[in-house]
């Protein structure tokens, strides 16, 4: 079966904006309010979601995306990181982003292909200075951390309980399982960067989990005599973890030779989050009149591992940037309700990428003015299924339109894949794609003057 997501932007900019740079500033809030969570482009992604906790989301933002997910070495007056509380420290005036994400997944078990795809919210940050001199920078918002997303079928047989009178054996019943999952989890931020001295950024997260995981089975009778049912199973799940990060740019004290590079990591500490379960029955029951049977609330923990990463920067001047990024975290660690978990390994994940920034230049064109980006990522997930380890692919690029001051549109586009149709698995091709609005010149009641 093979399903076609449709996207539709409905409204246009309303009337009475009084300028330019406003109505700018208004086009790309709309396209942020179609793609948000009740604007869904379709329904279902990857079957692999289903495993864990989803698909783990590595959102550092359209920047880092656009480059191949790099950029913990990296800091910026211009750009949000959600990842590394220590590349703030340079952010010099309040910087609102929010940002939505198109994901689509071409999937084939070798067999059968489908298309689903989905657009929606892809989480929003401000960022506050409260010292430029100090690089003390205040960022509060919302991420996301994981989805869950499919939408299968399967087929299945069953004996039934009639006995064929001329064989003796029980008949068989078939059935056509539709399995879906939908939800996932939410990093609510709180963080602080600081720049003790001139050229080592440290920084640190107050970081809140929390959401609703949902499973849901529909058993489809496909022979006569079957009778149907659905059983759901709803999950909701919080927590909290600490980031802590640092970035140290004095390389050029060793040797000038190393005088364009930096250097920058972080570390999210272990997750216990609580869990509270509840599931119901649906079934056929007596006059055509279906029963519904709830189970009692059940309450569990699910650990999640500490996560870790590292990062190289390169700046030979004021346009170019290049990137590389390592990242890890040992899933084989997690603990759900007492027990490993199955279908889960440890996971890692390599990003390289560049980026050419926008000419500043007054006279300069409207094409000069944007700024180009370009990467690669690998990552092994922390899928492992029937002895088959998941792995992923993707090549990056994006763009960077000014629209006026220093607000900005950022696309961040990323074509790969994954998986394999090996062991009777599914292999994805992947569409992703991360526009965010970015605005900082229409806050400027807290714009603050040079300090003497």
């Amino acid at each position: 079966m093979i399903r076609i997501a449709q996207l539709r932007f409905a409204a246009p900019p309303p009337d009475g904006i009084p300028s330019r740079r406003l109505r700018g500033i208004a086009l790309a809030a709309l396209m942020l309010i179609a793609a948000a969570p009740w604007a869904l482009a379709g329904s279902g992604g990857s079957t692999y979601s289903l495993l864990g906790l989803g698909d783990i989301r590595y959102a550092p933002g359209a920047r880092a995306e656009g480059m191949g997910d790099a950029g913990l070495a990296l800091l910026g007056a211009q750009y949000i990181d959600g990842l590394s509380p220590a590349t703030w420290s340079r952010i010099d005036r309040v910087r609102l982003e929010g940002s939505a994400f198109y994901e689509g997944f071409s999937s084939t078990d070798g067999a059968t292909s489908r298309y689903l795809a989905r657009m929606d919210f892809h989480g929003a940050l401000m960022a506050i200075p409260m010292s430029r001199a100090s690089g003390i920078v205040m960022v509060m918002g919302f991420l996301p951390y994981s989805e869950v997303n499919y939408d299968t079928y399967t087929s299945a047989v069953v004996p039934s309980e009639e006995v064929d009178p001329v064989t003796g054996v029980h008949d068989s019943l078939g059935y056509l399982i539709h399995q879906t999952g939908t939800g996932g989890i939410t990093r609510g931020e709180v963080g602080l960067s600081w720049a003790p001295v001139k050229d080592l950024s440290i920084g640190a997260s107050f970081n809140y989990l929390f959401g609703t995981i949902n499973h849901s089975a529909t058993q489809l009778p496909q022979t006569t005599g079957a009778s149907g049912a659905t059983f759901t199973d709803k999950t909701s799940l919080s927590g909290v973890d600490f980031t802590l990060g640092a970035v140290f740019t004095g390389l050029g004290s060793i040797t000038s030779a190393l005088r364009s590079f930096s250097i920058g990591g972080m570390v999210t500490t272990r997750t216990n989050l609580h869990t509270s379960r509840i599931t119901t029955y649906d079934f056929p029951g007596p006059s055509a009149v279906d029963v519904r049977d709830t189970s009692a609330e059940t309450i569990g923990r699910v650990g999640i591992p500490l996560a870790y990463g590292a990062g190289i920067g390169f700046q030979p001047d004021s346009r170019w940037t290049i990137a590389a990024d390592y990242s890890a975290q040992p899933w084989a660690q997690a603990d759900f309700y007492g027990a490993s978990p199955y279908g889960i390994r440890n996971s890692w994940r390599f990003g390289i990428g560049a980026e050419r920034a926008g000419s500043t230049e007054m006279s300069a064109r409207a094409f000069e003015r944007w700024s180009y980006r370009l990467g690669f990522t690998y990552a092994a997930t922390y899928y492992a299924v029937n002895g088959q380890k998941i792995n992923e692919w993707g090549i990056t690029g994006g763009v960077a339109l000014p629209l006026t001051g220093e607000s900005r549109v950022n696309a961040a586009l990323t074509y790969g894949g994954r998986g394999t149709i090996a062991g009777s698995l599914v292999k994805d091709k992947i569409w992703r794609l991360t526009v965010s609005l970015h605005i900082s010149d229409v806050f400027p009641w807290f714009v603050q003057t040079e300090e003497e």
